[in-house]
């Protein structure tokens, strides 16, 4: 009888059960937050994936724009209406409001891009001739635009370059 009471107040194996779920619940718990930090990593790389598609759409159809100035050779002889642009009418104060509210400029329609027709457009403002050129008609003079390019594809990115042409 001895014995058998002296195994029941034998207490050696309570401390391994002890250690052992303090180590699961310690593993436990940093299991979690390194769960947590995947998932705030995998949507900051979403995030970013998405700004620099919508980034490269805008620059897209900025160069398109680009594009179709260069073929021209004369691109007011017989403007397109994406060209018609005034600066007092689209300039860098009104451009928001251009493409957030129609009814307030419904003369400017912007134009889509065949790179994203659906999220992505762009607005060509022509300045005229560029101040200190040449205003004699029989050389070609300088000419300015600004080209403002927007993709709007789960997020919002507007660019705006100048562009010059001699013609």
């Amino acid at each position: 009888m001895m014995k058998a009471t002296s195994i029941l107040k034998n207490d050696q194996g309570a401390l391994m059960i002890m250690v052992s779920i303090m180590l699961l619940a310690l593993l436990t718990i940093i299991s979690v937050a390194a769960s947590k930090t995947a998932n705030t990593e995998i949507r900051i790389a979403t995030n970013e994936y998405v700004y620099q598609r919508s980034f490269y759409n805008a620059e897209g159809a900025i160069l398109e724009v680009v594009d179709l100035l260069e073929s021209s050779a004369t691109p007011l002889e017989d403007p397109p209406p994406w060209l018609s642009m005034d600066e007092n009418l689209v300039n860098d104060n009104t451009v928001f409001t251009f493409w957030e509210d129609r009814k307030k400029m419904p003369d400017v329609v912007p134009q889509p891009s065949v790179i994203d027709p659906r999220n992505t457009d762009y607005v060509v403002v022509h300045h005229g001739v560029l101040s200190g050129s040449s205003l004699d008609m029989s050389k070609p003079a300088k000419h300015t635009f600004s080209i403002y390019g927007r993709s709007k594809s789960k997020g919002l990115v507007m660019l705006k370059i100048g562009y010059a042409k001699v013609y």
